[in-house]
């Protein structure tokens, strides 16, 4: 919005500004995240995304050298070398689950939409990052029907800027979400990473239902919502959905 502003001023139209802004910021992110992933990312765990059924489960795990099963310290003191034993257990013979592709069809299709570990993590991503995006696509337009007549100097581009911080929001809480996620994991496992996240979710729709029944009881120029109220508790509702 700033962007703009500027571009503005200097001239430009705002069918242009408001283009160029986007190439100007957005699109150089963009390309330097994308070539930094190309270059230094890997497609799976085991390299290439084409050659991901080539290599064993335990192949990888030998490449990426995590302990298996049948470790044992064969590192000796070369002083006291003759006076040592090695004694060697018995190694238990596990069954190793290797990715295997097969042919998509109607039934294994079918399988895959109502197996649970498909739509659950998508209804989870639209109940938290689809709801800021809505708040994000729309905070600005209701911030200025509510106070552009009510607070002097208070147009299009001052509820941008307010709307603005939902999104920086996301400097801080994505990192603190995953790093409080990790420390629950560490202690409760999987279920506490569960619950934080249900958790997370009734606080939102509890700002979300508060801040709706706030806003439709000051619709009146007499009485209208507090700014910094408002902010307040869409806030908590942007910053529990994006933990």
């Amino acid at each position: 919005t700033s962007l703009y502003q500027s571009l503005r001023a200097r001239g430009l139209s705002q069918h242009i500004a408001w283009r160029a802004s986007f190439a100007i910021v957005p699109a150089p992110i963009l390309i330097v995240v994308g070539a930094l992933t190309l270059m230094f990312g890997r497609d799976h765990p085991a390299g290439k995304w084409s050659e991901r059924h080539n290599v064993p489960a335990a192949e990888i795990a030998s490449e990426e050298a995590h302990p298996t099963n049948d470790d044992y310290d064969e590192k000796l003191d070369d002083k006291k070398k003759q006076d040592t034993s090695v004694t060697v257990h018995p190694v238990q013979v596990a069954t190793i689950d290797v990715a295997v592709n097969k042919r998509l069809t109607l039934k294994t299709a079918v399988n895959i939409l109502t197996n649970s570990l498909t739509w659950l993590p998508a209804l989870a991503y639209l109940t938290t990052f689809g709801v800021e995006l809505a708040i994000d696509s729309q905070m600005a337009n209701v911030l200025f029907g509510l106070y552009s007549k009510t607070i002097p100097g208070f147009t299009q581009t001052t509820a941008g800027y307010y709307t603005s911080i939902f999104g920086f929001l996301n400097l801080v809480t994505r990192p603190l979400g995953g790093y409080f996620g990790d420390l629950l994991y560490r202690t409760y496992g999987t279920r506490g990473k569960k619950l934080f996240t249900l958790f997370c979710g009734l606080i939102m729709g509890a700002a979300l239902i508060v801040g709706g029944f706030y806003i439709q009881d000051h619709r009146t120029p007499s009485n209208a919502p507090s700014l910094a109220t408002v902010m307040g508790v869409f806030s908590l509702a942007i910053t529990f959905s994006e933990f």
